[in-house]
């Protein structure tokens, strides 16, 4: 008989108390059927399960504890999601767990302890990563329309300005300082005098911290102070470059001025000339190269002789010889047509069949949050409703209040006619699979492997690549080095 926990959670935004007692009921039952004798049940109430807002989840955090200290060898949950919805937090849990010789089981989605199972395992980790995306989709609807019209669309406004009823207004005195920063870099001059003097002057930043380089970075990089309205859909957040945005909403002159355009644009060219004399980004495999030292390797671009070299040189400078880019770049494309053998394929396809059969209880799951999320909204509708009808109000507060109340209409009716994400199909995931083998982009390279130790030997230098499927490579035959 196996010693067991049950760990369950909801979010704010998807479920409620009656969902903890439907996790920990199937929990049990599962844990009655295979002989697991139950410790205790840790229970998270009203919390995320994105990555970033894992150190808040108490339960959790004190589960993990538990395990460092050996008090049972089994931890029960309903669905991975409920432990986490990012990949790379999956990952380091499953190695922690696996370093502590405890199993994690997801007893709605047990696939076994097969080759096959084990694929189906990480590829869940990665498709409850985009489920969660496509669920707040419909939500970035209603942000899109509230963006349309110019309007604050809520977080912190710039350093600069305020908001007064969804309008930005000109705050005079930390204007003044973004135009002596703006003027320093078009003079090509430091900030250190500007930090100091802000610092004397007790001014920070809206969110009540110091302003420090990396404040005055992201100001330089603010189209807003040229009176242009922008908002950045949450899908664009993740592109490397965080101000080029195709499908970011600009509106010409929304916005009272701070910056002239072309003293805005003066200072773009000057900081892109410093960007491009520094480290040069963007390799195939940036990133992911380690030194036999431990320490990361950087990509660097010599010039000799008309000739351009790009090399990989050891951060700490241990002493290590210097590695050809094409040498790493040729090994970690060959190690992705391996990884992404037929073979391996066709187990994966096998696995998700599997996983297909639970489609129906992600659906109920998608609807479910759907109208919380529309009652949340309704909820706002009728407070804003009733503060129309508590007397006579100054007519730029009811149109305020009219205006705030057609936004909340027009996000209910967005979220009514949302519709569940469709799941993947075998035959979709197998042809992205594909496109990833044939193209071995750097954005393939990142999203297959995970790190690239180089070990170097008399003759030649060996390449040891791990996968974000290394769980998975040695029990199918497809090891690491090359």
């Amino acid at each position: 008989m196996k010693n067991a926990v049950i760990y369950a959670r909801y979010s704010s935004d998807k479920q409620d108390e009656a969902s903890i007692e439907a996790q920990v009921r199937a929990c049990r039952e599962y844990a009655a059927a295979k002989d697991f004798t139950i410790l205790e049940v840790y229970a998270d109430e009203a919390v995320s399960g994105k990555g970033s807002k894992t150190a808040s989840r108490r339960a959790y955090q004190r589960m993990l504890r538990d395990v460092e200290r050996g008090t049972f060898d089994t931890i029960l949950i309903h669905k991975y999601d409920r432990v986490a919805r990012n990949l790379g937090e999956h990952v380091n849990l499953e190695k922690r767990l696996k370093d502590k010789h405890v199993e994690l089981i997801a007893v709605a989605q047990d696939f076994g302890s097969s080759n096959e199972a084990k694929i189906m395992r990480t590829l869940m980790w990665s498709l409850s990563e985009y489920y969660i995306d496509n669920l707040s989709a419909g939500v970035r609807k209603g942000q899109r329309e509230t963006a349309l019209k110019g309007l604050h669309n809520g977080g912190y406004a710039p350093f600069g300005y305020d908001v007064v009823n969804r309008q930005y207004v000109v705050n005079e005195l930390e204007a003044g300082y973004v135009r002596k920063i703006f003027n320093a870099a078009a003079n090509r001059e430091g900030f250190t005098a500007i930090i100091q003097e802000l610092a004397d002057a007790g001014i920070t930043g809206k969110r009540g911290k110091p302003i420090k380089y990396t404040q005055i970075y992201e100001m330089l990089r603010n189209e807003k102070y040229t009176g242009t309205y922008t908002f950045t859909p949450k899908e664009e957040e993740r592109r490397e470059d965080r101000r080029s945005k195709p499908n970011a909403i600009r509106i010409e002159n929304a916005l009272p001025q701070i910056i002239s355009r072309a003293q805005f644009m003066e200072v773009q060219a000057i900081m892109t000339q410093r960007k491009q004399t520094g480290k040069r980004a963007g390799y195939l495999c940036s990133g992911l190269v380690y030194c036999e030292c431990g320490a990361k390797m950087h990509g660097v671009r010599t010039t000799r002789k008309g000739h351009e070299y790009f090399r990989y040189y050891c951060s700490k400078k241990c002493g290590a010889p210097v590695v050809h880019m094409d040498e790493v770049d040729n090994a970690a494309v060959d190690y992705l047509h391996k990884l992404l053998s037929p073979e391996n394929q066709d187990k994966i396809a096998a696995a998700l069949r599997k996983y297909q059969a639970g489609e129906q209880d992600r659906v109920a799951d998608f609807n479910w949050a759907i109208q919380r999320r529309i009652k949340g909204k309704q909820g706002e509708y009728d407070a804003l409703m009733k503060n129309l009808s508590t007397g006579a109000l100054p007519a730029e507060v009811v149109a305020d209040i009219g205006e705030q109340m057609q936004t909340i209409k027009a996000e209910i009716a967005q979220l009514q006619q949302t519709t569940p994400p469709t799941d993947f199909t075998v035959e979709q995931i197998k042809a992205w699979l594909e496109v990833l083998k044939a193209s071995a982009d750097e954005k393939a390279v990142h999203l297959l492997i995970e790190r690239i130790d180089v070990i170097r030997k008399e003759t030649k230098t060996d390449f040891n690549m791990q996968s974000t499927l290394k769980s998975v490579l040695g029990e199918i035959g497809c090891g690491g080095r090359i």
